[in-house]
């Protein structure tokens, strides 16, 4: 028997702790951890609670030394507890993210928290992992730092992001890359006691000091704009490119626009022959979002920055991202309603594009299109039916537009080529769509000579064979149904091998590619044969001239739509309609 044993507390110092008494187990003897003190034992729990959720606990100076570690240090960062002592902790933060950390520790006050932000940790075997790291700073401690280190299930090699993701020229994030990254970091910087701001800066004069370099210099010129908003960010990579002439950041509120402005003035009127440089706006925003979620941080960034680019002034100094989500979900309910009033009113008007024979160039079908009339609610076509989409309202502009539709057939007698409408692949899915569109098609009658359907956005579509049983209930009745924005992804072959239909449309950049290298022209023309054996007809879009036009037919695409066979127009006759 053991009279006494000795080990470390959770604190680092010796702690021993014996029984009460020398006797042998007998029925009086209670547990070691009966003799410990109060504090003891409390200690032992929060460290049982720690290791639920971390792998590693760390103490840090001032100096962000480290003092005190327990966990599985040895196993994941290759070192023991005793060789940590007085070792930097950030050296073993992946240098991508070791700005951001840095910056967070050093705007962390006493009580401030570090709540998971994401970051990278170089472990041992040569590898890097993702972590989420938690902790406080307290004064009880000489304001020493308190960290809870998880480290991901799975180790990687170094990761890189998408190329998508970056803007290639400024070497900076893409505007979605941005808000998505924006978000997370504001809210770290934020709880760990930092006043974040979000900044967009406009290069007034970007293309005209363009047109006065040369390639290498304008690539040197756009690097540089990009390295400068960069060093100004936050962890020196939480900034975005808008668009072209347009970029913002995050950063905390020891920074200001008009610094970046004066730096990015000055290196551009270095790169300038004329020795002018490029002219700047700007404006921040107060990013205190303690009350939105990341996604409603997301939304309101991406909202935010839109805006900007289209106006400085539509973000005016002293906004907030939480005023502009609550300016954004405004404009959106009243968009929703004006959108409704369109749908129950009819107040839009469709125009029709041709779709033609690419050997004959006689028309086969016409595309109807819309368009609403006053600008309907100030959005363009496809910012109003992207928004129906998303908030679930398009099927009742769907049915709307086949109301029009057939009864612009109607009032032709019947004696015009067919009309292919469209279908969202939100609406396709939607029993109430389908039940109301079959009532209007027993209502009218046979119409299957001069009517057809297009399924758009069909991305979103996840019940694959529903879906046929659908789309075969109106083949069924004779009424063809088209796929549009074909091959424009990996699930094209799927939606092919699942769907029975009539005819496909290739996308435009699926045409473009074809007609701009060998391989995208095999992959076309192996995909229109395809179609060809399986009983499909083809569509190809954006035929703009004639030496397109015959490409395509060689390639075994059969039709075309596109400005060479004419532009959309309400008037149907003003085309050379078949017969006339």
């Amino acid at each position: 028997m053991h009279r006494g044993r000795t080990c470390s507390n959770i604190a680092g110092r010796p702690a021993i702790w014996r029984r009460r008494d020398n006797s042998d187990h007998d029925a009086s003897k209670v547990s070691w951890v009966a003799a410990m003190t109060d504090r003891a034992v409390m200690t032992m729990r929060f460290a049982g609670l720690a290791f639920c959720w971390a792998d590693m606990l760390f103490e840090l100076d001032r100096e962000h030394k480290i003092v005190f570690s327990v966990g599985a240090t040895e196993k994941l960062l290759g070192v023991g507890q005793a060789e940590l002592m007085g070792k930097p902790f950030l050296p073993f933060v992946d240098d991508r993210d070791r700005d951001l950390i840095t910056e967070l520790l050093n705007v962390t006050v006493s009580g401030g928290r570090i709540d998971e932000p994401s970051a990278r940790m170089a472990l041992s075997n040569n590898t890097v992992s993702e972590v989420s790291i938690s902790g406080y700073r307290t004064p009880d401690f000489d304001d020493h730092f308190f960290l809870a280190v998880k480290v991901a299930p799975r180790r990687m090699p170094v990761p890189q992001r998408r190329a998508e993701d970056r803007d290639e020229t400024a070497d900076v994030l893409s505007e979605e890359s941005f808000a998505n990254v924006a978000a997370d970091r504001i809210k770290s910087y934020q709880q760990a006691g930092g006043k974040p701001k979000v900044s967009m800066i406009k290069i007034d004069n970007m293309e005209e000091l363009k047109g006065k370099l040369t390639s290498e210099n304008q690539e040197t010129m756009m690097a540089t704009i990009g390295s400068i908003i960069k060093e100004h960010s936050l962890g020196k990579d939480t900034a975005g490119r808008i668009d072209e002439e347009n970029f913002s950041l995050v950063h905390g509120d020891d920074v200001t626009p008009e610094m970046i402005s004066e730096q990015i003035a000055a290196s551009t009127a270095e790169l300038d022959p004329d020795g002018v440089g490029v002219s700047t706006q700007s404006t921040t925003v107060d990013a205190d979002v303690s009350a939105l979620s990341e996604a409603e941080m997301t939304k309101a960034l991406i909202y935010t920055m839109r805006e900007f680019s289209k106006d400085p002034a539509n973000v005016g100094g002293g906004a907030s991202l939480d005023g502009m989500l609550q300016k954004r979900v405004a404009e959106t309910a009243q968009a929703i309603a004006s959108f409704k009033r369109v749908c129950d009113t009819g107040h839009f008007d469709l125009v029709y594009m041709p779709i033609c024979d690419l050997k004959t160039g006689e028309i086969h079908h016409f595309e109807a299109l819309t368009r609403f009339r006053g600008g309907g609610a100030g959005a363009s076509p496809y910012e109003l039916i992207t928004l129906a989409e998303e908030v679930g309202i398009i099927p009742e502009f769907d049915i709307a537009v086949a109301k029009k539709a057939i009864q612009f057939i109607i009032e032709q007698n019947r004696n015009i080529p067919s009309i292919a409408v469209n279908v969202s692949g939100n609406s396709i899915v939607d029993a109430g769509f389908v039940e109301n569109l079959h009532a209007l098609l027993d209502k009218v009658g046979d119409l299957t000579a001069n009517l057809m359907f297009e399924i758009t956005e069909s991305a979103g579509i996840e019940d694959l064979e529903g879906t046929n049983i659908t789309i075969q209930g109106f083949r069924a009745k004779g009424y063809k149904v088209s796929l549009d924005d074909f091959g424009a992804g990996a699930a094209s072959f799927d939606y092919l091998n699942s769907f029975d239909i009539d005819t496909v449309k290739f996308d435009g950049p699926v045409v473009k590619r074809a007609y701009a290298t060998d391989k995208g022209k095999a992959f076309l023309a192996s995909m229109a044969t395809l179609c060809k054996q399986t009983g499909i007809e083809t569509i190809a879009e954006m035929v703009e001239d004639e030496p397109l036009a015959q490409f395509l037919a060689e390639c075994g695409v059969d039709l075309g739509q596109g400005w060479y066979f004419g532009k959309p127009d309400g008037d149907i006759h003003s085309f050379d309609l078949p017969g006339k």
